[in-house]
């Protein structure tokens, strides 16, 4: 028995080795089909220097210096992709110039607003004399102290300096109909009917060229803008902008005129540059009982605004037409538009607004000034209880702010300008442009003009009388034109387009690795389809097929 029991233990050792090394081996088989897949695919995937890392009979070091490699250039792609992904998303929209001229026939004339200083005839209401005799303790009758609060509203000198006019029983509110009331201490526009417009050579009447329209300086004349009816969706001041609603309007600001060759569209639009193809409002009259110097702090003449046809005057910018000169205005349009395949892409992404985009509960068309009005008039509404006469945005029911609240209006105009016009997320309004946006920038030159000369040479040769006296009468004359025949517009492109995003991408990461649609789809097919096909080939225990 003990010669034997070393053979027993011999093979009982083998046994147990046998059974270890195939535990072992079974243990390890998972991990060996890894490794096994793995250098499969460094070896046949496309990325660059993947396959000297699953190399095999390489150093380790040459594996891990091009795994280092590797991943520092893939980290350096994905840095990259980031920053162009991130100005793709913050700014995917820039504003370029246009490849082609624009013609001037292809946007309206603008609407041209002036505003005479002379506010009130003296002969119904004279505000220097009315302020003194107040201010001297004389009583004055109810519809003196009725004009005075309205003069308050229009007078430059009593809103710019309001300290000085320190006047008792202002009014918090005053009546909706003001612009009426207003309307009848006006100087009558034209007595002497020495106006006249001329339009491309043709002859207009002003009653019908030149819509009333308030201001704050008060009661103005325009030409070319919309009636009131087609801006506002309600509150017509004067209640007689149906005398042009008569002209048929063919245009609109997105679409333009429908036909190049209509002559008759309105807004009126010319095709001729220089003088001959604008317009020249002629012998604008002014008297001189008219003048008040303590209401406009002697500056005497108009104040003229060219604006947008949809939208009512603003006088915040304007330049001056003095008395007896004449003033000449060179136009040079600007204009923004935007490409088809902006459309898709959210207003405050493409920093813009289609005309049909945003609501306007008081305009008919959206532009960014008249949202601005609208979103003025609710800030004041909202911390002064009324609204300014002159925005036009209120309805019957609506309370219009008296001289008692000018400081309140003018508070809400210092900060509605930083927080109305911001450009920051957090706007109460969100007032961002048209998307189709048209401005016009001026040059003036100016000249005296010696028109009482010129008369009495009429005088003489028509043989009658004209009833111009020149110590008491002031003319003017205010010519308005297109410098050029075309202008170059600007418009709103993709900076970054969805091509473009991908197409940078791919660029980054064929030039750092190699990196392409293929390298993907072959990273997907050897996790997926690959394995399966070698299981269903070599089975589960060696699924990653036979070493070579």
């Amino acid at each position: 028995m003990s010669k034997r029991e070393p053979t027993v233990l011999t093979v009982t050792g083998i046994l147990d080795s046998y059974a270890k090394e195939k535990s072992q081996l079974k243990e390890n088989q998972p991990v060996k089909n890894l490794q096994l897949h793995f250098t499969t695919y460094c070896a046949a995937s496309s990325i660059h220097g993947v396959r000297y890392i699953g190399e095999r009979g390489r150093h380790i070091f040459e594996r891990a210096l091009w795994a280092v490699i590797v991943t520092a250039l893939f980290t350096c792609c994905l840095v990259m992709i980031r920053q162009a992904y991130a100005k793709w998303e913050i700014s995917p929209v820039t504003v370029t110039f246009a490849t082609t001229e624009t013609p001037i026939h292809t946007i309206p004339f603008p609407a041209v607003t002036f505003c005479p200083e002379a506010k009130f005839d003296p002969e119904k209401f004279n505000f220097t004399k009315t302020y003194l005799r107040q201010q001297f303790g004389s009583r004055l009758t109810k519809l003196e102290l009725t004009y005075v609060q309205f003069s308050y509203l229009v007078c430059s000198s009593a809103t710019q300096n309001h300290d000085l006019f320190e006047v008792r029983d202002l009014n918090d509110t005053i009546p909706v109909d003001i612009c009426e009331s207003l309307l009848d201490v006006t100087p009558e526009f034209d007595p002497l009917s020495v106006t006249y417009l001329n339009w491309i050579g043709h002859s207009l009447e002003s009653g019908s060229a030149l819509i009333p329209t308030f201001t704050a300086e008060g009661l103005c004349y325009t030409f070319n803008m919309l009636p009131y009816e087609e801006i506002l969706r309600f509150n017509d001041p004067l209640k007689n902008s149906s005398q042009s609603a008569n002209k048929p309007h063919k245009w609109s600001l997105e679409d333009g005129y429908p036909q190049e060759d209509a002559l008759d569209a309105f807004p009126r639009r010319t095709f001729i540059s220089g003088i001959e193809g604008g317009l020249r409002i002629n012998s604008i009259y002014t008297n001189s009982s008219h003048l008040d110097h303590l209401c406009t702090e002697s500056l005497q003449g108009f104040k003229v605004s060219l604006h947008h046809p949809c939208e009512l005057p603003s006088m915040n910018k304007y330049f001056r037409l003095p008395l007896d000169q004449a003033v000449f205005v060179g136009i040079k349009p600007s204009m923004i538009t935007v490409s088809p395949e902006l459309r898709d892409y959210p207003a405050e992404t493409r920093k813009c607004y289609f005309a049909q985009e945003k609501y306007l509960a008081s305009y008919k068309v959206y532009t960014q000034q008249n949202c601005l009005d609208e979103c003025l008039a609710n800030h004041t509404w909202k911390h002064c209880d009324c609204i300014p006469f002159y925005l036009a945005v209120y309805g019957d029911d609506t309370k219009i702010c008296g001289p008692a609240k000018f400081r309140c209006v003018q508070r809400c105009k210092t900060r509605f300008a930083g927080v109305g016009n911001s450009t920051s997320a957090k706007r109460p309004c969100n007032c961002w442009p048209a998307c189709t946006s048209l401005t016009y920038d001026v040059e003036i030159s100016q000249t005296d003009w010696s028109w009482s000369e010129e008369f009495g040479v009429w005088r003489q040769l028509n043989d009658r009388q004209l009833n111009i006296t020149p110590h008491n009468t002031h003319l003017s004359m205010l010519s308005v034109y297109y410098k050029e025949l075309q202008f170059l517009n600007c418009e709103r492109k993709e900076l970054y387009g969805t091509v473009e995003f991908f197409s940078n991408t791919g660029g980054l990461l064929g030039l750092f690795i190699g990196f392409s649609i293929v390298s993907a789809a072959e990273l997907v097919y050897f996790l997926t389809v690959r394995i399966i096909c070698n299981i269903i080939m070599y089975g589960t225990r060696t699924w990653a097929g036979h070493q070579g």
